[in-house]
């Protein structure tokens, strides 16, 4: 029998933190941080770190990699199993936690347990969908999730247990590759490559978006309708995106979708897209797996050259398209709107009430954005809205990853606790007789799981 303690992750949205701990192994999956208040960090045990045989890391997000150095400062010694790309994307998302950190409470590690971080590349040790010995009575398997260059699944086997952790997943992105887990060799498979019984034990599951079973394509007309209105009027939309993922994504769909209008950029968002050029292995590839370098490459290659984007180099460019532009669209590299900047863009186009603010991610409780959005008029004239851009799963997509990939134990994580019961309740009344018996479980952060 193994155990599942959950730091942080499940029933919030924020600081994912999983640990599995056997007879002779303890695993941790991720260890991440929450932006609320003076910032919130798992529920980590401190007299356990000391003895954890390895970690592993999704992806570089905040929420899942930004605690990491804290294992270290308590005694941790081993290493950080991640990709190449991931390893190469934290050192930024540190540094932003660093200057979150300065400014509304104190870091409880310092620069020292940063550079301690120990690095091992999953996909330099074994290709994708290949199993791959960790460390000894621990193997592992990796494949790509879709969420943003770098992310990973895993699938872990140890101590006789199956356990699948699908870190962010998405199969909708427009840029970015995902496997599906169903292609994994395991053991028990029977002719046509599918399971002969549940063979996973459990499976830890992205079900950020709840109940909401609106696909990638439903959203987007939502938001290109929700922009067109904006600039019908001559108004000016305020994109605030996270410097990687949603943030390329949105720059394509917005190339795609709005080519007669002025589409305003920040550096760092085109820096981040000319990065994702020179890492194909994560991007979108033809159903016959083969790269599609004459379209998504191509696009992003002619979206880094279209003359008429633009992109200010301080503030006087900023002020000078402020003025000049009317209908417009303005990417700035901030989801929730924390940083100097994207409070300076606010106040200069908040006066206006054909302006539009268009939130397309989660803000955290506390956050600029999220105070925007519960009471805008008591910040300006402009308009404040959310529609979600997919790079999570909904109900649709966790229906799917549940049925090719059936576990004995399903938890569902990353979403707040009342929503994640909802879509538990609504999994458990669709369950049909006649399957081997699935558990389905919402838990929270503290809690324990044997399986």
């Amino acid at each position: 029998m193994m155990k599942l303690k959950v730091w942080g992750g499940a029933g919030e949205h924020g600081r994912s933190a999983y640990v599995l701990s056997g007879s002779g192994i303890k695993l941790l999956l991720d260890c991440g941080v929450k932006r609320e208040g003076s910032g919130e960090y798992p529920l980590i045990e401190a007299e356990m770190i000391p003895h954890l045989d390895a970690v592993f890391l999704s992806h570089a997000h905040e929420d899942h990699s930004v605690a990491i150095p804290l294992l270290y400062r308590l005694g941790y010694t081993g290493e950080v199993w991640t990709t190449r790309k991931t390893a190469s994307q934290a050192a930024a998302y540190l540094e932003k936690w660093r200057a979150f950190a300065g400014k509304v409470g104190a870091l409880p590690y310092g620069e020292a347990d940063c550079l301690a971080i120990q690095y091992r590349y999953l996909d330099e040790e074994a290709d994708r969908l290949t199993w791959f010995e960790v460390i000894p009575g621990v193997e592992a398997m990796w494949g790509r999730s879709g969420h943003m260059a770098g992310s990973v699944w895993l699938l872990i086997r140890t101590e006789g247990k199956l356990i699948f952790y699908s870190g962010d997943y998405t199969t909708e992105s427009m840029l970015l590759q995902a496997d599906c887990p169903s292609l994994a060799p395991r053991k028990d498979r029977i002719n046509g490559g599918l399971p002969a019984a549940i063979d996973v034990d459990l499976a830890i599951i992205d079900a950020a978006y709840g109940t909401d079973a609106e696909t990638q394509e439903e959203k987007l007309k939502q938001l290109a309708e929700t922009v067109r209105c904006v600039v019908r009027k001559g108004g000016k939309v305020l994109l605030p995106v996270p410097a990687a993922g949603r943030g390329q994504e949105m720059m394509l769909w917005a190339y795609r979708t709005f080519k007669d209008t002025p589409i305003v950029v920040e550096p760092g968002l085109l820096e981040e897209l000319q990065r994702l050029l020179s890492s194909p292995e994560w991007l979108r590839e033809r159903e016959d797996g083969t790269a599609r370098d004459d379209d998504v490459k191509g696009e992003m290659e002619r979206l880094l050259r279209r003359d008429d984007l633009l992109i200010p180099a301080s503030e006087e460019e900023r002020v000078y398209l402020l003025e000049k532009l009317g209908a417009s669209l303005w990417f700035i590299a901030d989801g929730m709107m924390q940083t100097a900047r994207a409070q300076w863009y606010y106040e200069r186009i908040s006066s206006h009430p054909d302006n539009l603010v268009l939130l397309t991610g989660h803000a955290a409780r506390g956050t600029f954005a999220e105070r925007l959005l519960q009471q805008p008029s008591l910040y300006g004239a402009c308009e404040v809205k959310k529609l979600k851009f997919k790079v999570h799963q909904g109900c649709e997509d966790v229906r799917r990853m549940m049925s090719v990939m059936p576990a004995r134990h399903n938890v569902l994580v990353h979403a707040v606790k009342e929503e994640t019961d909802k879509l538990r309740s609504l999994l458990l009344s669709e369950a049909g007789a006649g399957h081997e018996p699935m558990q389905i479980h919402s838990m929270s952060a503290g809690e324990e799981l044997y399986f």
